[in-house]
């Protein structure tokens, strides 16, 4: 069966095709659509978590705490900490501060934590890693790890204060 790609169908569609092409994928799970009214971008890939033009999710709300529902709770007094903690390393070290960032799970010599590295999330642009290695950022996440262990395929983002 030949393969095609979505834009090359929508290419090739008329009006009333093209719409029956967009309600598909987005049902199917292929595009999303950017619920933000204020952004001309609306038709999202399936593996973009948040909108590269404004920075909202898939809900339409802007980028904020998001603790993966296999973890339990954190404790409010460790997510305060945490947040302080990036703040603080990048007021140091005299870079933006980005409108949140993201930890994963992490395996590495079996210690099931998070890891001490993280993606930063500027709107809708992300930037892959920072290395928080031996600052109080890596302390704070060892102690929530401490408190309760991620799971496999567990991400933690914390928002920043604008």
């Amino acid at each position: 069966m030949p393969t095609l790609e979505l834009h090359e169908l929508l290419d090739c569609a008329t009006g009333e095709q093209e719409t029956v092409i967009r309600d598909i994928a987005y049902t199917a799970g292929v595009l999303w659509q950017c619920r933000n009214a204020n952004c001309g971008l609306h038709d999202r890939p399936r593996n973009e978590q948040h909108c590269p033009a404004c920075g909202h999710d898939r809900q339409g709300q802007p980028i904020g705490d998001r603790v993966p529902i296999t973890h339990g709770p954190i404790l409010p007094h460790l997510l305060t900490a945490l947040r302080e903690a990036l703040v603080a390393w990048f007021t140091e070290r005299h870079r933006p501060l980005p409108d949140a960032v993201s930890f994963q799970y992490t395996d590495q010599y079996e210690s099931h934590e998070w890891s001490d590295w993280g993606a930063l999330h500027f709107g809708g642009r992300t930037e892959p890693y920072c290395d928080f290695d031996g600052s109080d950022v890596a302390e704070v996440l060892t102690e929530i790890s401490d408190d309760e262990a991620p799971q496999r395929n567990d991400v933690l983002t914390v928002a920043l204060p604008r």
